[in-house]
């Protein structure tokens, strides 16, 4: 819808990995976004799965559903929760916002996100990993 409002926007993304299911060891992987490389260490693995997903989000969020939802705002915020599963698709995927419309749109984009390299693994075996993130657009 609008662009030129699409080539401003911000994203204030602060990821955090949960750590309910996935220990910080040298057994432990986090998961494998496309475009990251098997052989990372756990800490680059994460510094680039975050990237991928924030670069995800940004180019397929429609900034006109927040501009319609909120005319007089020039920011949100919303939060996302979701699961890597055990195959590496993403699932249990919830947000919260100030605006339904916002909410809805984070969802689906979340949930187009493309399956995963490679899950996150403890021991060698597939774990679900929950990832949260903070997300603030400016519009």
């Amino acid at each position: 819808m609008k662009y030129s409002v699409f080539t401003i926007l911000l994203f204030f993304i602060s990821i955090s990995l949960s750590q309910d299911t996935i220990s910080v060891d040298s057994q432990s992987t986090y998961p494998v976004y496309r475009g990251c490389d098997k052989d990372m260490t756990n800490e680059e693995l994460k510094r680039c799965s975050k990237k991928k997903i924030m670069n995800f989000i940004k180019m397929s969020f429609d900034t006109g559903i927040a501009d319609v939802a909120l005319p007089l705002e020039k920011s949100t915020q919303f939060r996302l929760d979701f699961i890597i599963n055990k195959k590496g698709k993403v699932e249990q995927v919830n947000a919260k916002a100030n605006h339904r419309a916002i909410a809805i749109e984070a969802i689906r984009v979340t949930k187009r996100l493309p399956k995963f390299k490679k899950p996150g693994t403890e021991n060698d075996e597939a774990v679900d990993t929950p990832f949260s993130m903070l997300m603030t657009i400016y519009f």
